[in-house]
């Protein structure tokens, strides 16, 4: 099917694809004056050339002219240097669709057994994301996997839970390891029938990504320090964000003792919340991860742990520290914990800066001294306020969940729901 739709490819762009020939010939023969008009020419049919399939096209192109060929690749990689994939989604109207089955998806964990949990957030990448494509024909030899349908870039499950396997063996946990081996299986070996095979825990969802842009790598000779060919890799840019989610599903406790089913969920909550940290902060995952790339900043984004148990209450010191306004900052405050009109601007914060103050003083409420501390508060604390004002607008969870903003604030809820569990019975190992 690939040959026919190529061929039908093909049929539809030769005309094309010989005027750039002719073009490219007639450029090596012309004059200084003429060269200036044929590479306008040139780059303009080569961009109308890049759709509907620019590898196909590349690749016949290096069969009949490498220069042909070589300005075709040229003129794609200025395209692709950075692509916002979100504008495509948008001109199909799908972006609610995107969004809610791929992007971000619901689970519900009320059909999960007792004891499981989702776990998920939204990350932002400090280093950009390289991964390596099962597309072999390509107009460059690094190209990023994609998927069938949207042509997203995106971290498959196995890609997660190997990366995740490996950060933990990173932290001495191997892959013979009891709790290695319940939380993600054992593998598939030439002796594994001798092997009681087994499911691990741990389901993972695929983390879809709406920017790709291209990393220019330039080996050099050591002799003469000059780099030689640069390496093209499509890659996910930095400051791009991602959701990742992760379940976990203690199916094998099934008619366990009560017991025993909180104190292994209790130590395999925090070991992964451990492995995930050093994941995303320092192992990094997906491909060239030694050389630094695939990691994300400490600080997250609507981090959550829903925890299908009954009994187990949630403080909203658990949740998240927030320090409530100064008994005089709600002159600055909608009811909704928002800043009011008259005190947005363009300093800190989005708020007005010393000198917007200063015009409008006498219009204003307060002092400057409080106007600063307030401007402060608002910096560290006012996006928390507000989310903790909207909590009280929608109605309690079924099942308990815990917030954090932070990987090390993972962490410490992780120790919390252990904790939780162990006054409810369970002896923590962990």
């Amino acid at each position: 099917m690939n040959i026919d739709w190529g061929s039908v490819l093909y049929q539809q762009e030769e005309a094309s694809i010989n005027d750039l020939k002719i073009i490219v010939e007639e450029l090596d023969q012309a004059e200084k004056e003429e060269t200036e008009e044929l590479e306008k020419k040139l780059e303009t049919k080569l961009k109308d050339l890049i759709l509907p399939n620019e590898h196909l096209a590349y690749h016949y192109m290096s069969t009949i002219n490498q220069k042909l060929s070589d300005n075709f690749r040229e003129a794609w990689q200025k395209q692709n240097l950075e692509v916002n994939l979100e504008e495509v989604i948008e001109k199909w109207e799908l972006t609610k669709y995107v969004k809610d089955n791929f992007i971000c998806p619901e689970v519900n964990i009320s059909t999960l057994p007792s004891y499981s949990f989702v776990l998920k957030f939204m990350f932002k990448l400090k280093k950009p994301y390289i991964s390596l494509d099962e597309n072999d024909f390509y107009i460059i030899d690094n190209p990023l996997r994609k998927d069938k349908v949207l042509n997203l870039p995106f971290v498959a499950p196995s890609s997660w839970k190997g990366s995740l396997r490996n950060s933990l063996w990173q932290l001495n946990y191997d892959y013979e390891n009891d709790k290695i081996r319940r939380i993600f299986g054992n593998e598939r070996s030439p002796n594994s029938e001798d092997i009681v095979l087994r499911m691990g825990r741990l389901y993972f969802f695929p983390t879809f990504f709406s920017k790709k842009s291209l990393e220019i790598i330039n080996p050099r000779n050591r002799e003469s320090r000059v780099g030689t060919v640069p390496i093209l890799m499509e890659s996910v840019p930095q400051d791009t964000t991602g959701y990742f989610t992760l379940i976990y599903v203690p199916f094998d406790l099934i008619g366990c003792e009560e017991n025993e089913i909180k104190k292994q969920v209790a130590c395999d909550i925090q070991l992964i919340s451990k492995g995930l940290k050093s994941m995303f902060t320092y192992y990094g995952f997906g491909a060239k991860t030694s050389s630094g790339y695939g990691t994300s900043y400490e600080d997250i984004t609507d981090g959550t742990i829903t925890l299908r148990v009954k009994g187990i209450e949630v403080s909203l010191k658990d949740i998240d520290e927030v320090k409530p306004p100064a008994e005089g900052y709600s002159k600055y405050l909608n009811e909704d914990g928002s800043v009011k009109e008259e005190f947005k601007g363009s300093g800190k914060y989005g708020l007005l800066s010393d000198k917007e103050y200063y015009k409008i003083k006498n219009q204003l409420e307060g002092s400057r001294n409080e106007y600063r501390d307030f401007r402060q508060w608002y910096g560290l604390n006012g996006e928390k306020w507000q989310k903790h004002l909207n909590s009280f607008k929608y109605p309690k969870p079924e099942w308990p969940t815990w917030n954090f903003g932070n990987f090390f604030q993972l962490i410490e809820v992780s120790k919390n729901i252990a904790t939780s569990l162990e006054l409810s019975g369970a002896h923590n190992e962990c």
